[in-house]
């Protein structure tokens, strides 16, 4: 039965203040999907009621539902990267500084030593802290105008082995001295203990009695 347009403008204001039954509601609604006259009385009586949509009007809102998704779910990826990239960067930064910042070792700390065993040198590093040994292998060396064979190194620690492996290191007081072979007692005329440049002292041009004669450099066994 085709209700009439006085009838749906009657049942208007009832219908837009929600006081009417489900099968009023959809027969006024069902009304208003074919009635452009009707709709806009409802538009005019109460500008912010929802009126029914058509269902092309519901697709096309779905699709832009789905865009907005799709958009959101791509700047939350692109953000999530960015923060992983950052933060592996920072954290790389900080290890390479904690590891690559590095300080010399005094040989009068009481950490390192030269040991004689069964006619054999070895240097001795007791502590948790030390991050690494630099050294040069013993070699004939113009001292003084003589030829001497010379072993020269020094140990140093870094912000990471002094501060971040002692909280991972489970070593206990017997295991923590760390021996380095130098070489047989009769066969090695003085050793030297201090900081130089590691470049290899065989490269042309290289001085390597004045770096022994530097002041950064100290004798700390002599045959």
């Amino acid at each position: 039965m085709k209700i009439s347009c006085n009838i749906i403008k009657d049942i208007l204001p009832l219908y837009l203040d929600g006081v009417v039954s489900d099968d009023t509601r959809q027969m006024v609604e069902e009304h208003l999907r074919t009635c452009d006259q009707c709709r806009e009385e409802a538009v005019t009586l109460k500008q912010d009621v929802v009126l029914p949509a058509s269902k092309s009007v519901r697709l096309a809102e779905t699709e832009v539902v789905r865009g907005l998704k799709k958009k959101l779910f791509r700047k939350k990826f692109l953000i999530s990267a960015v923060s992983v990239v950052i933060t592996i960067a920072v954290l790389s930064g900080v290890y390479s500084c904690m590891v690559m910042t590095e300080t010399c070792v005094p040989y009068n700390s009481g950490k390192v030593w030269i040991e004689k065993e069964n006619g054999a040198l070895y240097v001795v590093y007791e502590g948790d802290d030390l991050g690494g040994t630099v050294s040069f292998d013993p070699m004939e060396v113009n001292v003084d105008g003589e030829e001497e064979t010379v072993f020269s190194f020094y140990c140093y620690t870094t912000l990471w082995s002094e501060y971040v492996e002692p909280l991972f290191d489970d070593e206990t007081e017997q295991t923590r001295k760390r021996l380095m072979y130098v070489g047989e007692e009769d066969e090695i005329d003085r050793i030297c203990y201090g900081e130089f440049d590691s470049d290899d002292p065989l490269t042309p041009g290289y001085d390597y009695a004045s770096v022994l004669a530097g002041p950064d450099m100290e004798v700390v066994w002599e045959k």
